[in-house]
C-alpha cells in the first residue's frame, strides 16, 4: 500500500500556501494539484528537485506532509 503525501508550496516570506499538491507514485499522474494554478509537476530523483513544467521550482518553501 502506497502512502499519499501532501506537498504545500509556500511563499517563504509570508508562509502563504501557493500550491497544494497530492502525491502518490502509484497514480497514473503522481502529482495532482489540489489548490493553486495547474502545472505539470514531477520529481527529479537525480537532482532531488521538484519540477514545475519541467523546470526546477525555485524561490518557494516546500512542506511535505503524510496523509492519514
Amino acid at each position: 500500500m502506497t502512502q499519499t503525501l501532501t506537498f504545500l508550496i509556500q511563499d517563504p516570506d509570508t508562509d502563504e500556501v501557493i500550491w497544494n499538491l497530492s502525491y502518490n507514485p502509484s497514480w497514473a499522474t503522481p502529482f495532482v494539484t489540489v489548490a493553486g494554478s495547474e502545472h505539470i509537476w514531477n520529481w527529479d530523483f537525480v537532482s532531488g528537485a521538484l519540477l514545475q513544467d519541467g523546470e526546477p521550482l525555485l524561490g518557494y518553501s516546500v512542506v511535505i506532509l503524510q496523509e492519514a
